[in-house]
């Protein structure tokens, strides 16, 4: 059996002199080429999330991939084999939303080899690696700070990130709540309501721009923007916001495609909207490039119409989709749970067995399982990651 390998040439932007030529088995993901731009060019990634633009040109929405760790089609599920690569083809890479250091991805060559590569190999490196521009903060004056020490805003984000402070801090509120006592009134539908308001301020300011948002969420890093904003549409239909929830989804499209078009789905769901949701669900599937996510949406959808059986059968789909272990996990707690629903407990413990065993696996890994403790659980009970499944980890 053949295996495709992939021969691509980085260089700096504007700087085609400097080069590095890494082959790469076709199963290689464009996660895995950032690591080795990163290494070769000695990039520090650890602050800065990354992406990928498979036309070449940067920013260009319909060809972005994105740094796991943010949102949008993610870089680490696009394998080289998928993206219909041939000779000459370029691609754009971008690290740091803010400071933009570009390079050019070039392919040279695709080739077919009787063994996988086990690893990427360098073949030829010419060049030394340009030096790290620095940013305006590295060069500020002493005391051009803010008063209380902080970096001042960008001039171009700081309307933005006045509106982004404004839904956050409300957000930050709902946090609060976790610590009331069990019986209090529960007072997180009008901070919900109030967070999803200035939420779609804020995203009718940014006009659909996805390379501001980017910067914006960036900037933001520690606030986890991105994170709050796509969790919020399916937090407002846990709490009946049904219309904002839905008006969320589709103003968050720009940002992440397939998510808020299966999250929309499936708030119509659970607003009742059978033949909208359904409609919304044959768009997804029918234009799908990840299927394992679109699936997961999909189940989620028959389970918010109450079809436990169709549930079931998507999850299934989205478990045999899956492609990292990450996913497989998610699929796997997923499928458990609608098991649990149907009342066929000794089916799902099994399942359990080999989640708890994956995710052991996960948890010895460098990057452990990627729902965040904050984030709801992939297992569709509607807590937090940390108060369900998450709550051993």
């Amino acid at each position: 059996m053949a295996h495709r390998s992939y021969r691509l040439s980085i260089s700096p932007e504007g700087a085609p002199e400097i080069r590095r030529v890494i082959e790469f088995d076709g199963r290689a993901s464009l996660a895995d080429l950032h690591r080795q731009i990163a290494e070769q060019y000695g990039l520090d990634d650890s602050d800065h999330f990354y992406a990928f633009f498979t036309s070449g040109r940067y920013w260009d929405e319909a060809s972005a991939y994105f740094d796991p760790r943010t949102r949008g089609r993610p870089a680490h599920r696009a394998l080289l084999f998928r993206l219909k690569l041939e000779p000459g083809k370029c691609l754009a890479y971008l690290l740091d939303f803010g400071t933009e250091r570009r390079y050019t991805v070039t392919v040279v060559a695709v080739a077919e080899r009787e063994e996988p590569l086990a690893q990427p190999l360098l073949l030829e490196a010419v060049g030394d690696a340009p030096e790290i521009a620095r940013s305006p903060a590295d060069d500020a004056e002493p005391g051009s700070d803010d008063a209380d020490g902080s970096e001042s805003d960008p001039p171009e984000l700081a309307p933005l990130v006045a509106l982004a402070e404004a839904f956050l801090d409300v957000h930050d509120e709902l946090d609060e709540l976790e610590g009331e006592p069990e019986g209090a009134p529960d007072r997180s539908g009008p901070i919900l309501a109030a967070s999803a308001d200035l939420a779609l301020a804020l995203l009718g300011a940014l006009g659909e721009n996805s390379g501001l948002f980017f910067r914006l969420d960036d900037w933001l890093l520690e606030r986890s923007l991105s994170v709050r904003l796509l969790d919020l549409p399916l937090g407002l239909a846990q709490a009946r916001e049904f219309e904002r929830g839905a008006a969320l989804a589709r103003a968050l499209v720009f940002v992440d495609r397939e998510l808020m078009l299966g999250d929309l789905a499936i708030v119509l769901a659970k607003a009742g909207r059978r033949d909208e949701a359904l409609a919304q669900l044959a768009l997804n599937l029918d234009a799908a490039e990840d299927p394992a996510l679109v699936e997961a949406k999909a189940g989620e959808t028959y389970r918010a119409l109450g079809d436990l059986p169709a549930a079931e059968a998507y999850f299934r789909r989205s478990l045999a989709e899956a492609t990292t272990s990450s996913d497989r996990l998610q699929a796997l707690i997923r499928v458990a749970g609608c098991l649990i629903e149907q009342g066929r407990d000794a089916e799902a413990n099994a399942l359990m067995q080999q989640t708890r065993k994956l995710d052991g696996e996960l948890q010895g890994q460098a990057n452990p399982l990627p729902v965040g403790r904050n984030e709801p659980c992939p297992c569709g009970s509607g807590k937090k990651y940390k108060k369900c499944h998450g709550a051993a980890s």
